[in-house]
């Protein structure tokens, strides 16, 4: 009787902790979306504010960069400006440069044609010579061959 009244009490008080947690649950449950609701218009809210203020910053940049961008091409132009006043005296100079040093180049040139021309003559005379050479030495060689051929034939008559 005492351990089924033990029983019965061990049962009685989990279900009364079950009971206890079920409704904490649900005051939990309840809290938490309430605060969801109490927050909700908030962040609403709050993102509004700060996509506003992203725009209007975004814009300033966006009027920063233009004026920026605007400096910049004024003093491009001015700095053409000055820049084309010069413009006769640097291709002058550059005319005289490119002649001064066409004139070096032709003058390099004549002399590499001349060189050019010096051992190209004295090339040919040395194969004429070497030429001149082998045809007396292919004669005599062939003046000999000729004159054993003739002294074999002899001896064999």
């Amino acid at each position: 009787f005492i351990m089924a009244k033990q029983v019965e009490q061990l049962e009685k008080e989990k279900k009364e902790l079950q009971e206890r947690l079920k409704n904490q649950e649900k005051k939990i449950d309840y809290f938490e979306r309430a605060k969801r609701l109490e927050e909700i218009p908030l962040i609403k809210t709050a993102y509004e504010e700060q996509r506003v203020h992203d725009m209007e910053l975004w814009e300033q940049q966006e009027e920063e960069r233009i004026t920026t961008l605007q400096l910049e091409r004024e003093k491009a132009l001015e700095h053409k400006n000055r820049l084309s006043r010069m413009l006769e005296d640097r291709d002058l100079f550059e005319a005289r440069l490119k002649a001064s040093r066409r004139t070096v180049y032709e003058d390099k040139l004549k002399q590499f044609q001349e060189r050019l021309a010096e051992e190209r003559r004295i090339r040919l005379e040395e194969r004429k010579k070497q030429r001149k050479e082998e045809r007396r030495i292919t004669y005599y060689r062939e003046k000999e061959e000729e004159e054993q051929r003739l002294r074999e034939e002899q001896l064999l008559k």
